[in-house]
């Protein structure tokens, strides 16, 4: 029980005991409403009537107590009168209380209700806010995707438009140097040039072998059709054969290709490294005018595996550096140079490089050249022995 039904209770106690040893012509009765108030600020309907109740027969039992049978029947009838009013003003409050604490309860369903609604109304705004949230991520991964459709078409433009000259140029002096080599060969005094003429035919079929490869390096990468097959294999061979492929470029340009024999085996994937290489040294060539183009190989002092491709070619500005690695990304060139290719050797190999968990570097300098380093993971190494040095015929030391 609630501290007011308490204090209820025992004030209507108190009043009746009071009442019960006064005399009659004090009329405590007319208290007995005191008791009705504090029941119905504990809000017990139930209590409220039962003191209300007890309180109506209390005014009469003192009153029989109080009033003999043989008193004046006026004196009688005069204080039965009063017991009878304070009984109906007890009655009377307790149904005006009783009235007020239904209407208090009507008014506490109404406020839970209006409660619950709110809280309804506060999870469907929730719900509103999380899908309005959701909406706006899925808003945010389709501008993205429309960013990356829009930039994978401006790449694909680009390299269509690159494709028509980049390919025609090769193809045309092919069929150029077929023509010269088919009218040096009808005429003997023209016979000391077909040597020559045949290493630019050569050099000319593999920028578009390599042109052919960029294009479906890049179609592999988009597509995410491409996988690892590592296995065990010597590094200077696949060095030997990437810069025999380039030799009659670097010929034709005059230049010396130098590598330097590491003795090591490597297990990696030999064909992604093999291309990485293959695009590192033709790319060194390529910007290469005069000079030549280093290749070697070892161990880091970090344990890793180190291939160098460096060249005396005209180097980058420090800004070039900064995007050398992104497709379509091309140095600055000189007019002669402009049409050199489109860019993706670099970044093919960055790609491939990181997919055989190792990484690339570059150092250059302007009008001095340019070096870039490939580091393979420890693990990649199986053996290494003593080193050697090897000058590639056909150059100028």
């Amino acid at each position: 029980m609630s501290f007011a039904g308490g204090l209820a209770v025992a004030l209507a106690i108190a009043l009746a005991i009071f009442d019960s040893i006064t005399w009659i012509e004090l009329n405590v009765s007319v208290l007995y409403s005191l008791p009705l108030v504090f029941a119905a600020a504990a809000r017990k309907r139930r209590l409220l009537w039962t003191l209300a109740l007890s309180l109506v027969a209390m005014a009469f039992v003192v009153y029989v107590w109080q009033v003999p049978l043989s008193a004046v029947p006026s004196a009688r009838e005069s204080f039965f009168i009063d017991r009878v009013l304070s009984a109906l003003s007890v009655l009377l409050c307790a149904g005006i209380l009783d009235a007020w604490l239904r209407s208090l309860h009507v008014r506490d369903r109404q406020d839970r209700a209006l409660e619950q609604q709110n809280d309804r109304l506060e999870a469907a705004n929730s719900e509103l806010m999380a899908h309005k949230e959701e909406i706006s991520s899925k808003n945010q991964e389709l501008e993205r995707a429309r960013r990356e459709i829009e930039e994978i078409s401006q790449r694909k433009t680009q390299m269509l438009a690159s494709i028509s000259h980049d390919i025609r140029s090769p193809i045309q002096a092919i069929t150029l140097m077929a023509e010269v080599i088919q009218r040096a060969a009808e005429r003997p005094d023209q016979a000391g040039r077909i040597p020559a003429l045949a290493k630019r035919l050569q050099a000319n079929a593999i920028s578009v072998v390599d042109f052919l490869a960029e294009v479906i390096d890049v179609a592999s990468f988009d597509t995410g059709r491409i996988s690892l097959a590592d296995s065990e294999f010597d590094i200077d061979e696949l060095i030997a054969i990437q810069c025999q492929r380039v030799l009659p470029i670097a010929e034709s340009k005059g230049l010396s290709l130098v590598t330097s024999a590491c003795n090591m085996r490597l297990r990696t994937d030999r064909a992604k490294l093999g291309r990485i290489v293959g695009n590192l040294v033709g790319n060194a060539i390529k910007f290469t005018s005069i000079g030549c183009v280093t290749v070697s190989c070892g161990v880091a002092p970090d344990g890793r595996v180190f291939i160098k491709v460096a060249d005396t070619g005209r180097g980058m500005n420090p800004e070039d550096l900064e995007r050398i690695f992104t497709e379509f990304a091309q140095a600055d060139q000189p007019p002669p140079q402009s049409s050199s290719g489109w860019g993706l050797g670099l970044a093919i190999s960055h790609r491939m490089i990181r997919l055989l968990r190792g990484d690339i570097e570059v150092q250059s300098e302007l009008q001095k050249g340019s070096a870039f380093t490939v580091f393979l993971p420890p693990s990649s190494l199986v053996a290494r022995q003593a080193t050697a040095t090897r000058l590639f015929p056909g150059g100028t030391a």
